[in-house]
Order: C-alpha cells, then structure tokens, then sequence
C-alpha cells in the first residue's frame, strides 16, 4: 500500500534551474556531497553541519549550499523543514491498584492485560522516544530512564528539562512515555504497558516545531549509539523528505521497529486525508487513534497509509511537571500504545523486525469500520492477544476472525509470501466435514479474502481449517470456532 515513488518529484525541481527556496538567514538545506567527489574543507564554504557521516547527510544555509552547488560538490539538496507534534487536544482493581488505571480502557479493549501474562514486561526493550524529552516520575523506574541526547542543548541530557529554557511542549515526551514505562501495581498514577522497558528520550525539539534534520540525527543515533529495538515518534512533517526515509530503511535495516503518529488533522475534509511523516514513510507502522466505543477518533488522519489503530483518546498521563491529566487526544498517544505492545513482542521475541511485527498486528486486528483494510483505521485495531496467538503458532500462515453473511462466512488470511494452493474446510463439532474448497493464491501476497459458502444453523459450532495442499495435508494454523446466530 506504500509506494516508493512518491518523493520523486521534490528533487526534480530542486535540480532544475528554478531553485525557488526562500532565502533567508533561518532556512537550511540539507544535501549528500557527490560519491567519489572531493571532500571540501568545510570553513572554506561556511558553516556546515554533520547530521550523519556514515549516510552522508550534511545542512548548510542557503549561501553556503549555493556556493557547494556551483561548484558541482552536492547532490540531493533538500529544505530542512518542520516536524511538530502529533497531540489533538469494567473493574479492573482485582488485578491492577494503579490510581487511576480505572481510566485506562485499552489495557482490556486491546486485550493487552491479557498479553502482559504471556508476555511479560518489556524487560531490557530499548525505546527511543523521540519527542520533546522525558523526566523521571515518581511513578517511573529511575534506572529505566536513560539520559538519551538533547539536540536542541547539547550540554544537557534527553531527561533534563528546564522551564527556563523556552520549553512549550516541555509534557509532552513525558506524557508519550508515561503510557509505556509507569510501574505498574505500585498504587499510585498509572500502569505502563511494558513498564520494564528502558526509555531513550532524543529531544529534538523545545516549541512544538522541529527541524527534520534533527529527526533523522535522532533516527540514526538511536541504531548506531543507543541500540535501540524499537523508535516511537509523536510527530507529523508536511514533506516527506528523502533523507528520512534513508535513516528509517537504515533502522529497518537494523532490525528496529519504527512506529509514528498517523496525525491529528482528520476534522478537516482536506487536510485530513493528507499523507503526514514519518508515519506515511516506508517500514514505519502508522498509527491512527480510535475512542474507547473502538470507533475512530473524529481527529485521527484518513489515509491509504494509516496501517493500525490504536487507543488515542480520553486518555490519562503524567507529564514532566508531575501532574496527572486525564481526557488527552492525541494520535501521539496512540503511538506509544503500539510501541509498548512492540516492546513486550520484543522480549519475548528478541529477532522480531519491522515485517514480523506488522503480519502479528494485521492478523490480530479487529474490522472497526469497512471489512479488511480501510483508509480509517487501516487493518483496525489491535488485538494484542490474537497477535500473540499468530506468532505462537510458528506457522506460514493464520486465518483471522471470521465474517458472516446470508451465504456464509469470509475469512481473513496472513501470511509470508504466500503462494500455491490451500485447501479450505469446515468441520461441525463431532468432526464431520460439511464444505471443502480450494484457492489459488498469488505468488507474495500476504493478505486476501476467502469466501466460504456454508451457513451454520442457529446455535451450531463449527472449525475452519487451511490445509496446504502442496505437501502432506496438515491444518497450518489452529481452527477458529464460529457459534452461528441465535
């Protein structure tokens, strides 16, 4: 559904004769200095900033890109433009004593709480937040927050922020990082999804607004100098710049796990349907935000690469002036939703990339708008334990819940490049086959839909089974079991 032509037409133009940036003091390009080119000795051009050696990305100002650009030394200049952020404005006591878990309507609608018996803690799980920093909570494991890097004010660390400092959005990582990392049974604040994960806060930006370069420093630096398994991003950029995408394939390439906000503009009948990055970024999950009902926040983006939803809304956080806010929207919230769930994947599943951990959340999504994939909520939203229930099976494929009709019953199939022929079959409770039939399947799809044409009487179990029928007739994946309408 992501195709990677789309930043094509932003270098034609800005090699064409009609170099159009403003020209200002403010503005800067980044660029890529020619391969095999000569290196210039950077003071003889001006100031020029090292945002990665290893990826060749350099910024300059307008003059000094101009002066590089004239002398035939730069390809690829590209303006280093803005990112923001990605904020919209049952009894669970028995096994949580949390203060006001009683808010926290995901751990159950996800089935999270579920999982985390399963799956344990997120132990050890490196999480670069990349946001506006993280200070350590009362309700925070202080040896689980690192001190990360501030892009802004290297002297200081990803965990100190100061009010003095012009920090605007100064909650608003705390707030992202309250939902992973809180303790959890400590009665006090909140639960964190995987509160024994360790939290890398990048600071890349102090009002709300950021340069993309400091983005793709953060990206690069969270691979090679944090180790890091998994990047959450709670922020949105109009552009799609081509070095960001580069530094996102290098941390796919890295085995990270790359989850970011879908965006906030869905009020909007045009901007809300516009692709925001990083989240509409190859090898990045796109997370939209949905109500506690598992309808789509009215705030949410609608776009063909949204990939997921997530709870985003009326949510209750902690922010780095230690106060608890409850009733916060935001699909920068329904980010660190999915990275939680990642991080907890990750214990348990250390080699999980990118690919692995997008097949688990598509095969344990739940339809919350149109069947199969929408522009609303993508696949739908998580099931954490039906995801669990994928990567247990070990199988090459899995079959979702399935959808009733008049005719019969649609169902829903993942795999990894699944190719050849399957066999489909229903069996009643005592064992008795009642409908078989067989599908072609194309060559590397990992999705489609198979209709079955049996409708069960009122009351009535049944098991659907695949079989692969290249080989020995085995079922691929355990049964499903519909109870037909009563």
């Amino acid at each position: 559904m992501k195709i990677c032509f789309i930043t094509a037409f932003v270098f034609f133009t800005i090699f064409s004769t009609s170099f159009v940036f403003a020209d200002d003091d403010e503005t800067q390009f980044m660029f890529e200095f020619k391969e095999n080119g000569i290196m210039p000795a950077f003071d003889e051009y001006g100031d020029i900033d090292t945002i990665s050696e290893h990826l060749n990305v350099y910024r300059a100002d307008y003059d000094t890109v101009m002066r590089l650009k004239k002398d035939g030394l730069i390809d690829r200049v590209e303006e280093d433009v803005q990112v923001q952020l990605a904020d919209a404005s049952s009894d669970y006591m028995d096994i949580y004593n949390d203060t006001y878990f009683s808010t926290q309507w995901y751990f159950d609608k996800h089935r999270i709480r579920e999982a985390k018996k399963i799956l344990g803690t997120g132990k050890g799980v490196r999480i670069a937040v990349i946001d506006s920093g993280v200070t350590i909570q009362k309700d925070f494991n202080p040896e689980n927050i690192e001190k990360g890097y501030n892009y802004i004010y290297p002297e200081k660390t990803g965990n100190e922020i100061m009010e003095s400092d012009g920090y605007t959005a100064k909650n608003h990582g705390t707030w992202v990082a309250s939902i992973i990392c809180s303790q959890s049974n400590n009665n006090f604040g909140i639960a964190g999804i995987a509160e024994d994960s360790i939290i890398v806060p990048l600071i890349i930006h102090q009002d709300e607004k950021a340069p993309v370069s400091n983005v793709i420093k953060a990206i690069d630096e969270a691979v090679r100098i944090y180790n890091c398994d998994v990047i959450n991003m709670s922020i949105t950029c109009s552009a799609n710049p081509y070095n960001l995408q580069k530094v996102i394939d290098y941390a796919n390439e890295n085995n990270l796990i790359v989850i970011a906000a879908a965006g906030n503009d869905g009020k909007d009948p045009v901007k809300g349907k516009e692709y925001l990055y990083p989240a509409s970024c190859e090898n990045v999950i796109s997370v939209g935000s949905i109500d506690s009902d598992f309808s789509k926040s009215d705030f949410s983006q609608t776009n063909d690469y949204v990939d997921i939803a997530a709870a985003g809304n009326n949510m209750t956080l902690v922010g780095s002036d230690g106060i608890y806010i409850s009733g916060k929207g935001g699909t920068s919230f329904a980010s660190p939703v999915v990275s939680g769930f990642a991080a907890l994947l990750k214990e348990k599943y250390p080699d999980m990339n990118y690919e692995m951990f997008f097949s688990a959340l598509k095969a344990g999504s739940l339809d919350i708008s149109d069947t199969g994939y929408d522009i609303y909520s993508g696949f739908g939203a998580f099931d954490a334990m039906e995801s669990v229930k994928f990567l247990e099976e070990n199988s090459d494929f899995f079959i979702s819940p399935v959808y009733a009709d008049d005719l019969g019953f649609k169902v829903k199939v993942f795999g990894y490049g699944l190719y050849g022929s399957l066999v489909f079959a229903v069996y009643d409770d005592s064992g008795k086959m009642k409908y078989i039939d067989m599908e072609e399947l194309i060559a590397e799809d990992d999705v489609f839909w198979k209709n079955i044409r049996y409708s069960p009487q009122e009351g009535e179990k049944i098991k659907i089974f695949a079989f692969d029928f290249m080989d020995t007739i085995m079922p691929l994946g355990k049964a499903r079991v519909f109870t037909g309408a009563s």
